[in-house]
């Protein structure tokens, strides 16, 4: 495997995991009831993901140009932690937005 790719997989894993890690950070603080901690830990989280989002854009726009990157195992764990951590934020914002209806109903 190149240095290259090695690098680029690295840099996915590391955004991605990182989003992934803030979205549940952000469910933890809406359960108990942090509310304006939880939008701010999704905000993060979705700065982090179009950090992976440029990287993921790149390997696209590279391939597109007859580059594909050799096939790796490392790449394709930073694929699915980029798809794990976009549909980890928006489950979030999902159960934010629940636990924000339900708390506004018990008052």
């Amino acid at each position: 495997m190149n240095t290259d790719i090695q690098t680029v997989s690295f840099g996915l894993i590391l955004h991605s995991g990182n989003a992934k890690s803030m979205g549940m950070e952000a469910i933890a603080h809406s359960r108990k009831g942090e509310k304006k901690v939880a939008r701010e830990k999704i905000e993060h989280a979705k700065d982090e993901l179009k950090k992976a989002q440029k990287v993921h854009a790149g390997l696209i726009y590279e391939e597109a140009n007859g580059l594909s990157p050799e096939f790796s195992l490392l790449l394709m764990h930073g694929e699915d932690h980029f798809t794990m951590a976009q549909i980890i934020i928006d489950l979030a914002q999902e159960i934010i937005g629940i636990h924000e209806k339900i708390e506004s109903r018990c008052k």
